[in-house]
């Protein structure tokens, strides 16, 4: 028996909603955020062994999201190493961002060569693509550090988040058809 691609991708979203609702709100119960770490972690290495074609970003991926998943495990149940865990996951991250913005770059140079001139036929629609992506950057970073108590300097994570959200609300603005006209 096996399980579609759909529904391991609609239970991966679930999984992250209940993980990171359960770790933002403290009064949700425990077993919430350990069944969603869980399912998480199952449903996304579902994912990547069902792709045909794996490349890094889907390694990388997995990766973050098995250390984020025992960090906060560790961390919510005091056990040792979570320091290490802690520099895991930082690492995950910053190879994740690395691979998803080349990523990124990559689709937009696509975008740039099928124009032919450098933003002679950038429409709102390909503009909307970029932003929606550089918002689910900066969400899932500043997901990451409000979960995880980090700071580096100015940067924490109610600025990422707002950040991701502006970012994602130009995307919608930018792909709106009422708007245009």
């Amino acid at each position: 028996m096996s399980i579609s691609k759909e529904k391991t991708a609609l239970f991966f979203r679930l999984s992250i909603s209940v993980t990171v609702f359960s770790a933002l709100f403290k009064f949700m119960p425990v077993i919430l955020i350990i069944l969603g770490a869980a399912g998480m972690v199952t449903f996304l290495s579902i994912q990547v062994y069902q792709k045909e074609q794996r490349v890094p970003l889907d390694y990388t991926r997995l990766l973050l999201i098995i250390s984020f998943s025992a960090n906060y495990a560790f961390d919510l149940f005091a056990l040792p190493y979570v320091n290490v865990l802690t520099l895991i996951t930082k690492l995950a991250l910053i190879a994740f961002l690395i691979l998803y913005i080349k990523k990124i770059i990559l689709s937009f140079q696509d975008i740039t060569q099928n124009t032919g001139l450098l933003l002679g036929n950038f429409d709102r629609e390909n503009l909307s693509f970029i932003l929606a992506d550089l918002a689910t950057v900066y969400i899932v970073m500043a997901s990451l550090f409000k979960i995880l108590n980090w700071e580096l300097g100015m940067l924490n994570g109610n600025l990422l988040l707002v950040i991701g959200l502006f970012s994602a609300l130009i995307s919608i603005l930018a792909s709106s058809k009422e708007l245009s006209k």
